[in-house]
C-alpha cells in the first residue's frame, strides 16, 4: 500500500485555491495508486490564519469549502486540515474525507501559545483502517499528547499519521525531524508527517517532512524549501526504507529561507516586482542578490541614490553589483533636493541642521523617493537593515528603515557577511571589495559604522547572547566583552525600542526575532547594566 505525503506550499485564506490545489494532489496521488493522501495542519486556510479564525463568516466559509471538496473526493482517503466552528467552540481540525463526505473529525489537543487565542482544546483519537493497517490521525504536537497516543495504540493503531507545521529557526535542519524520531520512539509507532512549507507573512516553513520508523530512524525526508508529494510504500504496516537525508550547510538552509520569505511576500501579495536603494554596500548588495534569485531580476529594480557624501568607489561598486546579477540600475541625485530642504528648514531652524539632523534628512530623503517609485509602480519596497543596526538604533526612522518587506531584518551584520559569501560560492555577484571595505551610511565625510558603534564581532555577540539567548548584563562578562562595551549596547537596545515597534517585517529565522518573540515596553526607565564597583575599575 502506498500513502502520498503532500508537503505543500499554501495561503491564507485562498480557500478555493487551497482546495483546488489540494484535488489536484489527490488526483496525484489517485492516479499512483496511492491509498491515503495527508497534508499539512490547517491545509484548507493556509497556517495561521490569526484573526480571520475570530470571523464566524470565515469560518463558514472554510466550511461549505470542505463540503464542495469532499464531494470530488470519490475514491481512497483525503485528509484535510481546516478550522471547525461547532458553536460550542472552534476547533484546528482535521477531516478524514471518504466516499464524497467528511467522515471523521479530529480536533487537535496540544495547543501552540498563539492557538490558544483561537482555539478549544480537542479530545479523544482517530483510529481508522485503510488497506489492512489501522492508523491512527494526529495534529501537530498530538504526537506527544501518551493519552491520545496510548488509546490508538490500544485500539490496534500501527502507524500515526500527522498533519503539521514547524516555522523554521536555524538549528531546525537536523532538529525538526530528530523531534518526530524522538516521539516515534516514545510511542513505538512509525510516523508520516506532512509539514507545511513556504513563507506567510514574518513566518517561513521549510517543509522537510519526515518518515521516520518504530525505532525512530529516519526513512524518508521530503525536500526542504519546496512544494513536494512524496510516496511512502507500507508493508505491514511499516514504511519501507527509502533514506535520502543529506545535510547541507547551515548558510543553505539560512539563505533559502529569506529567498522563500521574499518570494512568497511578493507572490502571495500580488507586487509585480520589488525596489530598492542600492548603495554599493553589503546590506543592499545581499538583499538585491536574494531578491534576483526569489523573483528574477526583470521584476527587481535598483536605484542609486547618491548624496555629496557618497563616495565614487560606492557608485561603482553598485554598478558592479547591477552588472553582476543583471539588474537595471537608474541614478537619482539627491543634492539638489537636500539643497531645496535646507532652504525650507532655515528659516524655522534659524542655523543650518545639526550634523545628525542633516543625516536623518539624507535618509528621508532617500525614503521618500523610493516610496514615490513603489507607489507609482506598485513595488514593493525593500528595506536594507539588519538586526546589529535594529538592535542598537543605528538607522533612521521614516528613512532607511521605510519599506514594505525587511529581508535581513533577523541576521545580525556578521550572519549578512557570512550569507554574502555564501551565495558568491554559488556564481559571483558580490563584488569583493563590498566584501572587504568598512560599512559606512556615508551620511558625512568619511564615515565609518564602528564611529558609532562596537566593532560588529563584538556588537553581534552581545546581541546573539543578551538578545537572544535571554543572557543578563553580567553574564556577558564571561564572554570577555569590556563593561563599556556592555553598558554601551544595552543603553542602545533599551533605547531603540519606539524605532524597532514601527519597523517593517521581515522574516524570523533566530530563536528569538525582534518580532513577536520580544516584547519590551516603548516606554522604560530601567536598563541592565554592569553594576558592580569592582567590574568597572580599569575599564
Amino acid at each position: 500500500m502506498q500513502i502520498a505525503v503532500a508537503q505543500l506550499n499554501l495561503t491564507v485564506g485562498a480557500l478555493a485555491q487551497n482546495a483546488q490545489r489540494l484535488l489536484e494532489v489527490w488526483h496525484v496521488a489517485q492516479r499512483a495508486g496511492a491509498r491515503i493522501t495527508l497534508s499539512p495542519e490547517l491545509s484548507l486556510c493556509g497556517y495561521v490564519p490569526q484573526d480571520l479564525l475570530l470571523r464566524r463568516s470565515f469560518c463558514d466559509d472554510c466550511a461549505d469549502t470542505l463540503k464542495a471538496l469532499a464531494e470530488e473526493v470519490n475514491s481512497g482517503t483525503l485528509i484535510v486540515g481546516f478550522p471547525e466552528w461547532d458553536g460550542g467552540g472552534r476547533y484546528n481540525a482535521l477531516a478524514l474525507i471518504r466516499k464524497r463526505k467528511v467522515r471523521q473529525i479530529y480536533r487537535k489537543q496540544i495547543l501552540r501559545a498563539e492557538e490558544k487565542r483561537y482555539f478549544n482544546k480537542g479530545r479523544g483519537n482517530i483510529v481508522f483502517e485503510e488497506g489492512g493497517t489501522c492508523f491512527t490521525l494526529l495534529c501537530g504536537e498530538d504526537v506527544s499528547h501518551a493519552a491520545s497516543v496510548r488509546m490508538a495504540v490500544e485500539e490496534n493503531a500501527q502507524c500515526a499519521l500527522v498533519a503539521g507545521v514547524h516555522a523554521y529557526q536555524m538549528g531546525d535542519e537536523i532538529a525538526q525531524w530528530q523531534w518526530y524520531a524522538d516521539r516515534a520512539q516514545k510511542i513505538r509507532l512509525p510516523i508520516l508527517a506532512a509539514l507545511a512549507v513556504g513563507g506567510q507573512d514574518d513566518k517561513v516553513y521549510m517543509g522537510a517532512s519526515p518518515v521516520v520508523d518504530d525505532q525512530g530512524r529516519l526513512i524518508q525526508v521530503l525536500p526542504a524549501w519546496n512544494e513536494s508529494v512524496a510516496l511512502v510504500r507500507m508493508r505491514q504496516g511499516k514504511p519501507e526504507a527509502r533514506s535520502n537525508f543529506s545535510e547541507a550547510p547551515p548558510e543553505f538552509h539560512v539563505y533559502q529561507a529569506l529567498v522563500l520569505a521574499l518570494r512568497d511576500y511578493v507572490r502571495k501579495n500580488k507586487f509585480p516586482g520589488v525596489v530598492l536603494g542600492l548603495s554599493g554596500g553589503i546590506d543592499s548588495a545581499l538583499v538585491l542578490a536574494l531578491a534576483v534569485d526569489a523573483i528574477g531580476a526583470d521584476r527587481v529594480h535598483a536605484y542609486r541614490l547618491p548624496s555629496p557624501y557618497t563616495r565614487k568607489m560606492s557608485l561603482k561598486d553598485a554598478e558592479k553589483i547591477a552588472e553582476l546579477t543583471g539588474v537595471s540600475l537608474e541614478t537619482i541625485a539627491l543634492k539638489p533636493l537636500m539643497k531645496a530642504m535646507d532652504r525650507a528648514l532655515l528659516p524655522v531652524f534659524e542655523v543650518p541642521p545639526n550634523d545628525l539632523t542633516a543625516q536623518n534628512i539624507q535618509a528621508r530623503l532617500r525614503a521618500m523617493l523610493l516610496m514615490a517609485l513603489s507607489n507609482q509602480n506598485h513595488w514593493l519596497l525593500l528595506t536594507t537593515g539588519n538586526k546589529s543596526e535594529s538592535a542598537v538604533g543605528y538607522s533612521t526612522l521614516y528613512g532607511d528603515m521605510a519599506g514594505g518587506f525587511a529581508p535581513l531584518k533577523d541576521l545580525t551584520k556578521g550572519w549578512v557577511y557570512r550569507l554574502a559569501h555564501y551565495r558568491n560560492s554559488l556564481g559571483k555577484v558580490i563584488p569583493e571589495r563590498v566584501l572587504t571595505r568598512a560599512p559606512s551610511a556615508e551620511l558625512k565625510p568619511d564615515q565609518t559604522d564602528q564611529d558609532s558603534l562596537p566593532p560588529y564581532e563584538i556588537l553581534d555577540a552581545i546581541i546573539e547572547a543578551y538578545a537572544e539567548r535571554g543572557e543578563d548584563a553580567d553574564d556577558l562578562l564571561e564572554y570577555g566583552f569590556t563593561v563599556k562595551d556592555i553598558n554601551k549596547t544595552l543603553d542602545m537596545l533599551g533605547s531603540s525600542e519606539y524605532k524597532r515597534s514601527q519597523s517593517v517585517i521581515g522574516p524570523c529565522v533566530t530563536a528569538r526575532a525582534f518580532d513577536g518573540d520580544w516584547r519590551y515596553p516603548l516606554t522604560s526607565f530601567w536598563r541592565d547594566h554592569i553594576k558592580n564597583e569592582e567590574r568597572n575599575q580599569g575599564e
